[in-house]
């Protein structure tokens, strides 16, 4: 039987503040004046230099970080960032053929990194040493100890193009589904593109993205961290290869992150596969990469006696078979094994989404939620009235507050159906109902459905958002939580992007519950009401400020389109 549980997060080593030995070691009062005094230098230093580094000024950082030298105590992260300057100036050098000044400060460089020396020019480090403590640990525990959490956060890539809807079926069980006629629905595909840019403008801006992620990832913020090296080596390839070791543990942490907090029905484990062997080839000395391999290979299938019992009824005249567990009913004509492993994700995410949004298992659905699985693309688009381009849609009809129907569509022909586009739409019906008379926000439901997905899903929608700034496409908060519905298509991609980055960063400032309580009051009592109560936020210029520091390190709000 395949083990299961909690795998043991991992810890980064924790860096003493810089000169705090040699505080402590002073002991007159002139001796620590001087302390201070230095410490303020060299933090100054450090700061001036990365702000160089940033400008594309090599040379100003190599003088300023070398004039501190004596006093940083052999600070790791100070020495990684002159490690970088030298590199970043003997690119600059070489360009103006000063040899001589190249081979001066490619000694410097191989006194910090040995490596150097293999590629002839500080171009492709050959192995760059961390500048914190070993990031995993030297030997991880043999087995899980401790069960992982009933409701944690599954994750399910946005279905580019995926629609939710209210909706009234003239269908029944036992007959091929009309086409509904959904009363909300939007229908756009998500705009991934990334506009052109120069080879000088992509180096600037890796630079500046490799700068964040380092920030991020001396303040273990590891997922930010991962994004914005992500996004560094998506503009310049080189810039990022003297951080593949800090790179590594960020990808790393994320899957650990991901498989303690998602039911394994949801996991699409050959891609944690794929992410943890990028991990090892970024970083083939982190022990850990192999270990975590091995434990995603034990844990693919999960244990028999968790899965959901599920009756079968064979094929109807129609050419329907139906798979039925405690709440949902799956129509298809695919083999059984199929229908079971539907039925076993939509089950589990069923149960994280109401562990993690609510803090309770939920009651059974009556009605139970129907789920339809079209062979291909175009019988889902025949069926249903949606586009074929659409992975699937959920179908949401109530009364009085009260849910009287539930149905997803999906077509199997999707690769991420199970992984991706199930889990999503299963969210979407699980949130319908729980606000009284009040429909999920758009953006709230959205946001929600989207943080079911694989992180690098959930990314890419970021990503999106730091375009979308740029392009002076951002609603402001308060007209992003005001939206009755989806906007229209043009501003679709920076809905998305805000509605993902926003119920994120609400959840990470206090809980994934006291969000849907906020929410929850919100829709009743107002949302600036709702966000002093629970974020002890005096209104949207406060959350516009708070959050537009923590998605772009500043607080200058972005007004809508």
């Amino acid at each position: 039987m395949v083990r299961h549980g909690t795998i043991f997060a991992l810890s980064a080593g924790t860096l003493i503040s810089l000169g705090l030995s040699a505080w402590l070691r002073a002991g007159p009062a002139d001796d620590r004046d001087a302390v201070i005094t230095a410490t303020l230098a060299v933090q100054t230093a450090l700061q001036q230099g990365r702000d160089h580094l940033f400008r594309n000024d090599p040379k100003s950082a190599v003088y300023v970080l070398e004039s501190q030298l004596a006093h940083i105590n052999g600070n790791p992260a100070y020495l990684a960032l002159l490690r970088d300057a030298y590199r970043a100036l003997i690119k600059e050098l070489k360009l103006a053929n000063q040899d001589q000044a190249v081979a001066l400060y490619m000694q410097r460089l191989q006194i910090l990194d040995p490596g150097a020396i293999l590629d002839g020019g500080a171009l492709r480090p050959a192995h760059s040493p961390a500048p914190t403590p070993p990031l995993v640990p030297s030997s991880p525990p043999s087995s899980p100890a401790v069960a992982p959490p009933p409701a944690s956060t599954p994750t399910a890539p946005p279905p580019e193009g995926a629609t939710t809807s209210a909706t009234t079926f003239p269908t029944s069980a036992n007959t091929t589904p009309a086409a509904p006629r959904p009363d909300r629905i939007a229908r756009g595909k998500l705009d991934d593109a990334e506009p052109v840019a120069t080879l000088s403008d992509r180096r600037g801006a890796a630079r500046g993205l490799l700068a964040r992620a380092e920030e991020e990832f001396s303040n273990r913020r590891f997922r930010e961290a991962s994004l914005f090296y992500e996004q560094a080596h998506h503009h310049d390839p080189e810039c990022t290869v003297p951080s593949r070791e800090r790179w590594a543990y960020c990808k790393l942490y994320r899957v650990v992150e991901q498989i303690n907090q998602s039911p394994a029905g949801s996991l699409n484990w050959d891609e944690l596969e794929r992410e943890v062997r990028q991990a090892i080839e970024l970083a083939p000395r982190l022990e850990y990469g192999r270990y975590l391999l091995g434990e995603l290979q034990r844990r693919r299938e999960p244990p028999r006696e968790a899965a959901p019992p599920v009756q079968h009824a064979d094929r109807g005249a129609n050419g329907w078979a139906k798979a039925e567990t405690a709440n949902f009913r799956i129509f298809h004509n695919q083999p059984r094994d199929y229908a079971e492993q539907v039925a076993r994700v939509a089950e589990q995410t069923r149960v994280a989404m109401f562990q993690k949004w609510f803090g309770q298992a939920g009651p059974d659905w009556t009605p139970k939620c129907d789920i339809y699985l079209h062979a291909t693309a175009q019988d889902y688009g025949k069926a249903t009235g949606a586009p074929t381009a659409s992975p699937g849609h959920s179908s949401i009809r109530s009364e009085a507050g009260r849910v009287v129907r539930r149905r997803i569509d999906l077509h199997v022909d999707d690769p991420n159906l199970l992984s991706a586009v199930l889990p999503h739409e299963t969210t979407h019906v699980v949130l319908a109902g729980q606000f009284g008379e009040h429909p999920v926000p758009r953006w709230a439901d959205e946001g929600m459905a989207v943080l079911t997905e694989p992180r690098e899903k959930v990314e890419r929608h970021l990503r999106n958002l730091h375009r979308c700034r740029q392009e002076n496409q951002l609603f402001s908060l308060q007209q992003l939580m005001q939206l009755p519905d989806y906007p229209e298509p043009r501003a679709i991609s920076a809905f998305y992007a805000q509605s993902v980055s926003l119920v994120d960063f609400l959840c990470q400032e206090r809980s994934p519950q006291v969000f849907a309580q906020f929410l929850r009051d919100g829709l009743h009592t107002g949302y600036e009401a709702a966000l002093r109560k629970h974020y002890g936020y005096r209104g949207f210029d406060e959350l516009q400020q708070r959050w537009s520091q923590k998605a772009f390190g500043s607080t200058v709000a972005s007004q809508g389109p």
